[in-house]
């Protein structure tokens, strides 16, 4: 038992370094302690196998949430940094002198057309 133990653990630890976020992450977790708490509990393959799905369930929900707790945070950083106050700056800037560029093209054809009716 102690050695299936072991195995199962070595064997998880190399799939969560294959795990691109804490959803996949939680969802083995959440698999590996059920399956172990199951089997305890039930001393057979079908509480194992409840262990195991409602484990990788509930590691999943919680994995999932970490994850999106996560990106709000990289988000709100994202928006309250220098780098992004002065890409909005700079984004208002370019904005305003493409329209000045075009109001002064426009009052240049204006005069060329005044110019030619004085002809």
């Amino acid at each position: 038992m102690r050695t299936l133990i072991l195995t199962t653990l070595g064997v998880s630890v190399g799939f969560l370094a294959a795990c691109d976020n804490s959803a996949q992450s939680g969802s083995l977790i959440g698999a590996g302690t059920g399956a172990l708490a199951g089997q305890a509990i039930g001393h057979n393959t079908e509480g194992t196998l409840i262990g195991a799905g409602v484990g990788a369930l509930g590691g999943y929900i919680i994995g999932n949430e970490m994850d999106k707790k996560r990106e709000q945070e990289q988000a709100a950083a994202r928006a309250s940094s220098p780098v992004s106050h002065q890409n909005q700056r700079t984004d208002q800037l370019q904005a305003e002198n493409e329209r000045l560029r075009a109001e002064i093209e426009n009052e240049r054809l204006r005069q060329q057309l005044e110019n030619e009716r004085d002809y």
